[in-house]
Parts: structure tokens; C-alpha cells; sequence
């Protein structure tokens, strides 16, 4: 009997960490789609990263790195569209700080400190980026970005 109660006991263990990893993938998939429709609306010209290139943060170890790489990148692009388009603003981050916080706290959290410290703090600072990048999209709707005219060479 003793057996079977810690091999249930394990089965509980275990299902609640798949779902913990269920869950987690789903909303960095989530998190990651929000970022690429960003990068989107940013016209061609203007863009500093690919959006297929978001997913190169589903990279185990590598992403540590470019996840970095990429919140620097969506903030140049979006401060390139926004100045091509006459909305600059010099005080304006382009989402930078909460993005490189989200970041900071994260990778800390793989290799130094214990993750229920640093994993809130960051879940929290993630969250604030993406509503920032969400609030770009959405001032980025209504001007459209329509390609400059073709030259036919006459």
C-alpha cells in the first residue's frame, strides 16, 4: 500500500508540472505572437528584425541571449516607424525598459538566484511589455502603412 500511495503521489508531481509546462508554453507562444504582430505593423524599411526571427527565442539557452537582442530591436523599429511617421517622441522607451527588466529577471533566475524570487518580478514586468507593445499596435493602426510608388524607370 505504501508503494501505490508514492506512485500516485508522483503521478500528482508530475501532472501538475506538465501542465505548469502546458501553460507556460502556451502564453510564451502567446507572448512571442504579440511581438512578431508588432514587428508587423512596422513597414519594411523601418524594421530592424524580421518578425519570423521572434522565434528564435523558442531556442532553449539561446534565447537568454536574444531575447535582449530582440526587445532592442522591436524598440529601434518602432521608434524608426514612429519618426518616419511624424509621432516620435524623444522621452518615449518603445517598450525597452520594461522589456530589458523582463529580461534581467528572468535570466538570473536560470542561473543564480531561486526562481520564485525572480520569476514574479519578471511575469510582472512581461506583462507591462506586452501591454505597451499591444498599445503600439494599436496607435500604429490607423495610419497604414502604404508602399511608396513604384519606379517604372521613365
Amino acid at each position: 500500500m505504501y508503494g501505490q500511495n508514492q506512485f500516485l503521489e508522483m503521478l500528482g508531481a508530475l501532472g501538475c508540472a506538465v501542465t505548469a509546462f502546458v501553460l507556460s508554453f502556451s502564453l510564451s507562444l502567446s507572448f512571442l505572437s504579440a511581438i512578431g504582430r508588432t514587428l508587423r505593423r512596422v513597414s519594411p524599411e523601418n524594421r530592424r528584425m524580421e518578425p519570423a526571427r521572434v522565434w528564435l527565442n523558442l531556442i532553449p539557452v539561446f534565447n537568454l541571449v536574444w531575447a535582449a537582442v530582440t526587445v532592442e530591436r522591436v524598440a529601434e523599429s518602432l521608434r524608426n516607424e514612429f519618426r518616419s511617421r511624424g509621432m516620435d517622441d524623444p522621452d518615449e522607451g518603445y517598450g525597452r525598459g520594461c522589456g530589458l527588466a523582463t529580461v534581467a529577471f528572468i535570466v538570473p533566475g536560470v542561473w543564480f538566484y531561486p526562481a520564485f524570487v525572480t520569476f514574479p518580478i519578471a511575469f510582472i514586468c512581461g506583462v507591462l511589455y506586452w501591454r505597451q507593445l499591444n498599445d503600439y499596435v494599436e496607435r500604429l493602426k490607423p495610419g497604414a502603412y502604404i508602399p511608396p510608388p513604384m519606379d517604372e524607370g521613365w
